[in-house]
């Protein structure tokens, strides 16, 4: 065998041997790097799991907290319902409208509590519907839910909390506007109590006039609203000092201002055609008895 053909299958073997080790290193770095593939995937989706249950806890707690915040803005909101229906309702019935002031003053400041309380609710419920939702990057898995985690940890029920005493400062302004309206009332009824009252039992003509047991609606005979009592039968305590408050009861029930007397006619002489005209209501009787002297009484209707 000569020299050219040993050198020629030394080469070869040499060869062989390069292409196996090649082989070899290739499969040793895809082994490598399907290890490591596999690796991170478990890697991040335990981290991923570990943030997911973090993240549910947290949530689950703030679930609890918030439902307690709102139960603190629904009282309050109950209680500001109830001090503005206060407020509406005693309009006109109090001396001093200083405690209605004061109410509707706490009123307000009790809705910018209240609204400063909704929004941190409805801000913390949008956060954690945005972290709950968002994706964590392969390089930081699971960051999104720490983050929210963080973030839901953070709220608290204190400002919520702070309603209680807000309730106390509208029931307080509550009481002193019932305070007032009540002696307001009081002092009405005292005065409906003492006012002239009339009772005007009947529509009709002489007939019920004569019965002398009160006015009688005589509307229909003189074509103008108008009631008339015999002086004897009542006639003379009927007030005619205009701007007194009266009261009359039955066919024309009412609260009524005098006006004072506006015509007086004799009778004899008279016609329906001088019955005064233009007011709501008019009373009529005989001056002293004599029907020389019929007076006509306007009262105008208040209630």
């Amino acid at each position: 065998m000569s020299d050219e053909t040993t050198d020629t299958s030394g080469g070869r073997r040499a060869r062989r041997g390069q292409s196996r080790r090649r082989t070899r290193i290739f499969v040793a770095v895809s082994l490598a790097v399907v290890l490591l593939t596999v690796g991170g995937t478990v890697a991040f989706h335990s981290m991923q799991a570990s943030a997911q249950t973090e993240f549910d806890a947290q949530y689950s707690d703030f679930l609890e907290r918030q439902t307690a915040a709102s139960g603190y803005v629904d009282s309050a909101e109950a209680v500001v319902a109830t001090a503005q229906i206060t407020l509406d309702d005693s309009a006109g019935k109090v001396f001093s409208e200083d405690p209605r002031a004061a109410l509707a003053e706490t009123i307000a400041d009790a809705t910018r509590e209240i609204d400063k309380v909704t929004e941190q609710i409805s801000e913390a419920s949008a956060a954690a519907e945005s972290f709950s939702t968002s994706e964590s990057s392969p390089l930081t898995p699971g960051s999104a839910l720490r983050e929210g985690a963080v973030v839901l940890a953070e709220f608290s029920t204190d400002t919520a909390e702070s309603l209680v005493a807000v309730e106390t400062d509208l029931n307080t302004a509550i009481a002193a506007v019932v305070t007032e309206t009540s002696a307001w009332q009081v002092e009405q009824d005292r005065i409906i109590a003492s006012r002239y009252t009339n009772h005007v039992h009947a529509a009709g003509w002489i007939a019920e006039l004569d019965q002398c047991i009160g006015s009688v609606d005589l509307s229909a005979r003189y074509g103008v609203d108008a009631i008339a009592e015999h002086w004897s039968c009542g006639g003379r305590e009927f007030p005619d000092t205009a701007g007194e408050i009266i009261t009359l009861t039955g066919v024309r029930e009412g609260t009524y201002r005098v006006e004072g007397i506006v015509k007086t006619v004799n009778q004899r002489t008279a016609t329906f055609a001088d019955v005064p005209r233009g007011y709501d209501l008019v009373y009529q009787t005989c001056q002293n008895g004599q029907s020389s002297t019929m007076s006509f009484t306007a009262l105008t209707k208040l209630d």
